[in-house]
């Protein structure tokens, strides 16, 4: 008994040893449609305090608890038309449970900008009021997400999303497994609902070969499927690739994409 007391530190000490912790994400990404168009995106975002893996060097807590700001250029081109879209925005978590944030979203001839407000209640629950203000419109919407832990290295994440006129709701979650050794999965979910429109819902799949080597599957209402794969070279360099299909007879069309990530 006393052998097993002692040895429980060294246990717990094993299974975090191999987890990193990131302050900075840098991430850009290439897509290139067959129908002579193509996208550009670059983006960073940065945390104020460390963000710990939980195993896979792309996989962190279901919900984010520390403040951050970010900034995301894209450039659109297809044919002679070209666009671009600006965005820049941050959270605040304060001690108290209270978290703010803001975002400004700049698309050439429209401006969006999004204000929120939550309450962390545990650390695995969190509700926030977002209030979404265009050049036309206003729109504000109540958001809740919900992680139920498992055990210390599984769980199941849900978000839940409605608009104060309750015209669109929408339900995501996420399942992430330890397998054991460096092998992972994940699961995910999404289902839209509209008043006005037709509902539309999606799943996906991740297997982690190790902590640094993925394989990826998503599939949707519109039969469109995303197969992609995701490598990092170092703790701090990833690549990824993926090529995206939809299968509709009456819009047919094939995604190629490659991106790269830094994680400092």
């Amino acid at each position: 008994m006393r052998f097993k007391l002692a040895a429980l530190p060294l246990m717990l000490l094993a299974a975090t040893a191999g987890a990193e912790e990131y302050n900075s994400f840098t991430k850009s990404k290439y897509t290139n449609l067959e129908n002579d168009a193509d996208s550009f995106t670059i983006g960073s975002q940065y945390f104020f305090s460390g963000k710990e893996t939980l195993g896979p060097l792309k996989e962190f807590e279901y919900i984010n608890k520390v403040s951050n700001i970010y900034g995301d250029f894209s450039h659109y081109n297809e044919g002679s038309e070209d666009s671009d879209i600006f965005t820049v925005g941050g959270e605040y978590f304060a001690s108290n449970g209270i978290v703010l944030g803001a975002q400004l979203a700049d698309f050439g001839e429209e401006n969006i900008d999004t204000l929120s407000i939550g309450y962390l209640f545990t650390p695995n629950f969190l509700v926030s009021l977002e209030h979404e203000d265009n050049d036309s419109d206003n729109e504000l919407s109540v958001n809740a997400r919900y992680n139920h832990q498992l055990n210390a290295t599984d769980y199941i994440g849900f978000d839940f999303s409605v608009d104060e006129e309750f015209d669109t709701r929408s339900l995501s979650s996420k399942y992430f497994t330890h397998l054991g050794g460096e092998q992972y999965l994940t699961a995910e979910l999404a289902y839209v609902s509209y008043d006005e429109g037709d509902d539309y819902w999606k799943l996906g799949t991740e297997y982690f070969f190790t902590q640094r080597t993925s394989v990826g599957f998503t599939f949707d209402e519109n039969e469109e499927f995303k197969l992609g794969m995701n490598h990092f070279f170092s703790r701090n360099f990833a690549v990824e690739a993926a090529y995206v299909s939809n299968t509709d007879s009456d819009d047919d069309y094939d995604i190629y994409q490659i991106g790269m990530t830094v994680q400092l």
